[in-house]
C-alpha cells in the first residue's frame, strides 16, 4: 500500500556542505579532512525523513543554476518527487563545520530574492497540486523566507491548503512564524528560542514551556510542539487536551543539525496516517534522535527509528 503524500515547501533551499576538521581556527587557513555536499534546507530534511518512513514526499522549491539542478537531482535519486520553480538567481550554499570535539559551526547564506513572477509560479504550482495530484496531502512549511518574500507568502500557502482540505504543519521563526500561527495552521513546531521571541518572554521551566504551547494553540493553531534539544519536547495535541513531555535516550551524536526537521517529518507522517497521542509523539521524537546518528541531516534510517521507539521517555504534564 503506498504511503501518504507529504508536500514539503522549500522557499529557501540550499546545498549543505558538511566539512569535518580537526579544529577551526578563526583568521587562519583551515583544511578540511572530509567534505560532503547534500541538498538541504529544512524542508529537504523533512522530505528525506518522511521518505525513510516510507511516505511519498513531494519537495517544492525555488531552484536556480547548477547548484539548484544538483539539489533536484539528489532529491530525485532518493525517490522524492521534485517540483522545481526555476529562478534566475542561483541556489545558496550553506556550510556546516564539525571539529574533532563534535562542535558544530554553521554558516548560512541568505538566499537570493525570487522575482514576483517566480513567487506567483510557486503559489500556483502548490494550488494546482493540492487541488489535483496531492489531494488529502499534508503540507509542511518549514524554514526561513529568502529576501523579498514577506510573511504573506506563507499565509497564502496556508490559506490555499486549508481551502483544499489539506492539513498544514509549520516550522519557521520571526515574523513569518507570527503571521503563520495567526493563519490557523493545523500544527506548529518550533524550538524554545523561537517560542520565546514569538511570545516575548523567557521560558526557563518545563511548566512555562507547556503554558507557551497552550498560548500558541489559543491563537488558533490546533496543535503545538516546542522542542528542547537533548531534553526532548513538549507537545499540546489539541486545545484542552493533555500536555506531553517526551525525552529521547542518550545516543552518540554525530550532529544534531536537522533533528528538529526529522522530528517534524515524524509528526507529518503521523498526521497523514491518523496516528495520535503517545504513539505520534514517540515516533516524532524517535525520528529526531535517529537524525543525531545519521550520516547527514534528515537521512534517518527506519531501522534506527524502530529501535529507538521503546526508549523514548514520555510523561503527562498538568498546566
Amino acid at each position: 500500500m503506498p504511503g501518504p503524500t507529504i508536500v514539503c515547501v522549500s522557499a529557501n533551499p540550499a546545498m549543505d556542505r558538511r566539512l569535518r576538521m580537526a579544529s577551526l581556527a578563526v583568521g587562519e587557513i583551515n583544511r578540511a579532512q572530509r567534505a560532503q555536499g547534500l541538498a538541504g534546507g529544512k524542508a529537504a530534511h523533512v522530505a528525506t525523513a518522511a521518505r525513510a518512513l516510507e511516505a511519498k514526499p513531494v519537495w517544492v522549491g525555488f531552484l536556480g543554476g547548477a547548484i539548484g539542478q544538483e539539489c533536484a537531482r539528489q532529491m530525485e535519486s532518493l525517490g522524492i518527487q521534485v517540483v522545481a520553480i526555476p529562478t534566475r538567481s542561483g541556489t545558496r550554499v550553506n556550510l556546516e563545520i564539525i571539529d574533532a570535539a563534535g562542535r558544530v559551526t554553521e554558516i548560512l547564506e541568505p538566499g537570493a530574492e525570487p522575482s514576483a513572477q517566480e513567487r506567483n509560479e510557486f503559489l500556483q504550482a502548490c494550488v494546482r497540486g493540492l487541488r489535483d495530484e496531492w489531494k488529502c496531502a499534508v503540507l509542511v512549511i518549514s524554514g526561513s523566507l529568502p529576501a523579498g518574500l514577506g510573511s504573506d507568502f506563507y499565509v497564502a500557502l496556508i490559506q490555499a491548503a486549508r481551502a483544499a482540505g489539506a492539513r498544514v504543519l509549520v516550522d519557521t521563526s520571526g515574523e513569518a512564524l507570527r503571521a503563520s500561527s495567526n493563519a490557523r495552521p493545523y500544527f506548529v513546531k518550533i524550538n524554545r528560542a523561537e517560542a520565546e521571541v514569538l511570545l516575548g518572554r523567557a521560558l526557563t521551566t518545563i511548566e512555562e514551556v507547556a503554558r507557551a504551547a497552550a498560548e500558541i494553540v489559543e491563537r488558533g493553531v490546533r496543535s503545538a510542539a516546542i522542542t528542547l534539544g537533548r531534553d526532548g519536547l513538549v507537545w499540546l495535541e489539541r486545545k484542552g487536551g493533555p500536555v506531553w513531555k517526551a525525552k529521547p535516550p542518550h545516543v552518540n551524536v554525530v550532529s544534531a543539525v536537522g533533528s528538529g526537521d526529522a522530528t517534524l517529518g515524524g509528526f507529518a507522517y503521523s498526521a497523514a496516517q491518523g496516528i495520535v497521542g503517545e504513539e505520534a509523539l514517540r515516533l516524532a521524537v524517535a525520528c529526531g534522535a535517529a537524525n543525531c546518528v545519521a550520516s547527514a541531516p534528515g537521512r534517518i534510517e527506519l531501522a534506527t527509528v524502530r529501535a529507538l521507539l521503546p526508549q523514548i521517555e514520555i510523561e503527562r504534564l498538568t498546566l
